[in-house]
């Protein structure tokens, strides 16, 4: 039994630990990534001729909206479970089993990263193509 806990808490220290990884590059990339790209010195006047412009937009906002939709959840349900360990009787509340369901449920992160994965990807393609076509057909 104490080895099955051991085994338990190295596991969920690994995911912890990517988890807080994953989350700190996505959300450096949705704030840099748009800066870098706006760095060179021709990519804003491309870029914002770009017929593309309001998609990459929008795009990079949903990204970083996700992400703190995300934070927002893990934060609030993560203070329930708080509230579950150290106030007697809490864990009968309404409230408290909606947010332990909540936090249980793998699949919102998975789903949720896909989504900022999937919009930061579409809207970095969008970036590049839009610098480097031009550049293609000059050759």
């Amino acid at each position: 039994m104490g080895q099955r806990r051991d085994e338990e808490s190295t596991h969920f220290a690994n995911y912890s630990e990517y988890s807080k990884t994953l989350r700190s590059w996505l959300v450096a990339y949705g704030i840099g990534g748009p800066v870098l790209f706006l760095a060179n010195k021709d990519a804003p006047e491309k870029i914002a001729n770009s017929p593309h412009l309001s998609l990459i937009i929008t795009l990079f906002v949903a990204g970083v909206a996700l992400q703190i939709l995300l934070a927002f959840i893990n934060k609030w349900a993560a203070w329930q479970m708080y509230k579950g360990a150290c106030i007697n009787g809490h864990q009968s509340t309404r409230t408290y089993r909606a947010w332990d369901w909540i936090n249980s449920q793998s699949w919102i992160d998975f789903l949720i990263d896909l989504g900022v994965l999937v919009s930061f990807s579409v809207a970095t393609w969008l970036v590049l193509s839009t610098l480097l076509v031009p550049l293609a057909s000059a050759r």
